[in-house]
């Protein structure tokens, strides 16, 4: 009988050790599973930035927007020398919510090739593209429920944060947020929801543990931009900026990729404005780069890093014609408050068209 008890006891303890040694496997992968690295890579490479490429279904825009970003990816995969992989920051499609949203997110992915649940730029699936949202793709019901559907299914739980690690750089994606409404003065110059504390928490964990040499932040909205003759800054994130720009200072991040202005500029954490291209971002602290848009125009900017530099060269343009173009004229030539209003009302009244002729 003790020989039975002591028998059991031992199973009962080999069951324990084996549940706690599967937890450990779980929760280590699941604190990995932001993480990413990429194979097969190189330690001389360039990688290309896109952002606010607006996109919606050719029924909103006569294809034009769709048009413009296959260009952009086009030209950009056909160069001799291939880029490693290419980042979108934010304003994925013109708006993200409901059936309308939907259909935008649709065109915006006819525009990728996908394979094991990755976007890529090629049809040789070599060239992944990584992207995180920006204020529009909250448009207008404040959600990114088409964007997880569509776009990214992989980082819910992280709310979207990740990292992708590429020789000797990291590449820490984050949401900068919806847009921030709670003073009226933020309507006519939208300011990112973000960064809110947990993001912060998050960024300094990974930054203070990160063993690649090379750092590289990647949002939609600036943390740094010009400031207006009473000395206010607009279209930056609303919360932790000062934070999040002491901590890139003080973990050494090279370079933070940001769209949202539709400009083309470079800043120090000093708020100086540099404009001689290319930057050996070596030779600064941060810095804190706003990339123009693929709406207004068809641009994209080459970050190339070569052994232990990281050059930023500045963004090229890529002219593109559109016959039926009409109806972008007004959204291009409007000033922030009127093309929101214009695009909100145009929001609901495809959407009352989509439910009066598409059933659930």
């Amino acid at each position: 009988m003790r020989k039975l008890k002591t028998w059991f006891f031992s199973l009962f303890i080999i069951i324990i050790l084996t549940i706690s040694a599967t937890s450990t496997v779980v929760l280590s992968k699941n604190i990995m599973k932001s993480i990413e690295t990429c194979k097969g890579f190189s330690n001389n490479f360039y990688f290309v930035h896109v952002t606010d490429t607006h996109v919606m279904d050719d029924k909103f825009d006569n294809g034009f927007s769709k048009m413009r970003l296959r260009s952009v990816l086009e030209n950009v995969t056909s160069f001799e020398e291939k880029p490693a992989f290419v980042v979108i920051t934010g304003d994925l499609v013109e708006w993200g919510s409901s059936r309308s949203g939907a259909l935008n997110y649709q065109t915006f992915l006819d525009c990728f090739y996908e394979k094991d649940n990755q976007l890529y730029a090629d049809k040789g699936c070599s060239i992944p593209v990584y992207m995180t949202p920006g204020n529009h793709d909250y448009f207008w019901e404040n959600n990114l429920d088409n964007y997880h559907t569509y776009v990214d299914k992989n980082h819910i739980a992280d709310e979207d944060r990740y990292i992708i690690v590429y020789g000797d750089v990291s590449l820490f994606f984050m949401d900068s947020g919806a847009n921030y409404l709670k003073e009226p003065y933020t309507w006519f110059h939208p300011y990112g929801d973000g960064l809110f504390d947990d993001d912060i928490a998050w960024l300094e964990e990974q930054l203070s543990t990160c063993k690649t040499t090379h750092k590289i932040v990647l949002m939609h909205h600036p943390a740094v931009n010009v400031r207006d003759d009473s000395g206010v800054m607009y279209d930056v994130i609303a919360r932790n900026r000062m934070r999040f720009i002491s901590l890139c200072e003080e973990y050494d991040v090279d370079l933070v990729l940001t769209g949202h202005t539709h400009c083309s500029r470079v800043f120090d954490a000093d708020e100086n404005l540099l404009e001689s291209y290319p930057f050996n971002c070596s030779e600064y602290s941060t810095l804190f780069v706003q990339t123009d848009d693929c709406k207004e125009g068809v641009h994209y900017r080459n970050i190339t890093v070569v052994d232990d530099d990281i050059w930023l060269e500045k963004c090229e343009e890529i002219k593109i014609k559109h016959p039926h173009d009409k109806s972008a004229v007004f959204i291009r030539g409007s000033t922030s408050i009127y093309k929101n209003i214009y695009l909100y009302i145009l929001y609901w009244v495809i959407n009352y068209s989509l439910n009066k002729t598409i059933q659930p």
